[in-house]
């Protein structure tokens, strides 16, 4: 890979571990937001999904315009509004204030996402894409993790606002760097061949390929396409398995991301175990992710992704009888590795589905449609606490989702392909 195309890489990546951080910190602010506010953590539902809404709405309105004024530009858009909107969230003084931000947050966010995903893949290099997509998709959980070690500090020094005034810098800093990096050449081969940038970002990637070679072969990819594509021949069965277990595995890694730490607190750990208790998923998502890539580098998408999630169906299940302590750490990763490693495999899958032409399209879709599982997710483990459920029962529940999402990867059919 060449420096531009590892810059690309890198400054996405940077984009999901901000979008993880965001997602993550808010889950870790409740305990404090509710003592500050004088409310139950339980009413903080909606302000959890907040930015999830946003994300949804903001991948299947804004997300698609990268396949129309290219995946850089709507990187640099977004990022800056993300920026704005998360230091922005540290001045509400009001649930209802706060809750809007997130939205808008969310919003920038959601615009972002997938044109990353399309960048990415389409600089990473056809025999190790899946590798560079699972790293791409480590940013988010990572994100996470880091939230779970640097909020403790910054909730003693600074209260809940100081922790959303950090997460709108490493936007801000993401928007300007991205004014740097090229635009994807697939993209411009596909919108304009005669494009000057073409021939100047080719001499930075592969100077010993012609670009007039290029513009032969990306003419197929000059005809437009529509979102409706997605759920038409050929694409309607892989599309609505892949639409199935991505929101499925967003519901349950939702409702850990949202309740962890307060279901923690609830069996006994304290204020910042719970907080860094938590994110142990997300470490276990990392590694769970990077070995599910290599899986899929080598053409054993089933196998990795059907033992991912009847890996955390077993553990999710395994709450009722083992005891707490360790064994709930043990437990905590390895649920992570199921869950979030599963979900990273399913957002490289979801970016080598569609060509280049719907691909940003494709993958804000498939946000969308997740972002029904994880707009359900917050509101679910809201409604369980308040029916008063055991923590242990509340997770336990959620190996269910798990086994449908098996289900669903054992119908899978070899259908995909490096675009």
């Amino acid at each position: 890979m060449s420096l531009a195309q590892l810059a690309v890489v890198v400054l996405c990546t940077a984009t999901l571990v901000v979008d993880g951080y965001d997602i993550q910190v808010m889950a870790l602010v409740v305990p404090t937001l509710a003592k500050a506010w004088t409310l139950p953590p339980s009413s903080f539902g909606y302000a959890l999904s907040a930015v999830v809404v946003g994300i949804t709405v903001g991948a299947g309105l804004v997300g698609p315009f990268g396949d129309r004024f290219g995946r850089r530009t709507m990187l640099i858009w977004a990022m800056a509004a993300a920026g704005l909107a998360t230091a922005a969230t540290a001045l509400a003084e009001s649930p209802g204030q706060f809750v809007a931000w997130r939205c808008v947050t969310g919003l920038a966010l959601g615009a972002a996402v997938p044109s990353c995903a399309a960048l990415t893949s389409e600089f990473s290099p056809v025999a190790h894409r899946s590798l560079v997509m699972g790293l791409l998709n480590c940013g988010t959980p990572l994100g996470a993790f880091g939230a779970g070690f640097l909020a403790p500090p910054v909730l003693e020094a600074f209260g809940w606002r100081g922790t959303f005034v950090i997460g709108g810098v490493g936007p801000l800093v993401i928007a300007a760097l991205a004014l740097w990096i090229p635009e994807s050449l697939k993209f411009l081969l596909a919108r304009s061949p005669s494009d000057a940038r073409i021939e100047r970002t080719l001499r930075k990637v592969a100077p010993d390929v012609s670009p007039s070679l290029l513009h032969v072969q990306a003419a197929p990819s000059l005809e437009r396409r529509s979102s409706w594509d997605l759920v038409r021949p050929p694409y309607l069965t892989r599309t609505l398995l892949l639409w199935g277990m991505v929101s499925l595995n967003l519901f349950n890694l939702y409702v850990l991301i949202s309740w962890l730490p307060t279901i923690l607190q609830q069996s006994g750990w304290s204020s910042a175990g719970s907080q860094r208790g938590a994110v142990l998923i997300q470490a276990g998502g990392v590694v769970g992710g990077l070995c599910m890539a290599q899986f899929l580098d080598r053409g054993a998408t089933k196998p990795a992704l059907i033992a991912g999630f009847v890996l955390s169906a077993g553990c999710l299940a395994a709450f009722t009888i083992v005891p707490g302590g360790i064994a709930w750490v043990a437990l905590l990763l390895l649920i992570g590795a199921g869950v979030s490693g599963s979900q990273l495999s399913l957002n490289a899958l979801s970016a080598a589905y569609y060509p280049p032409a719907i691909k940003a399209t494709g993958v804000a879709w498939t946000l969308v449609i997740g972002g029904i599982g994880s707009m359900l997710g917050p509101l679910a483990g809201a409604w369980l606490l308040e029916l008063g459920l055991m923590p242990v029962t509340i997770v336990a529940l959620l190996a269910l989702p798990s086994l449908l999402c098996a289900a669903g990867a054992a119908l899978l059919r070899r259908q995909w392909q490096a675009y």
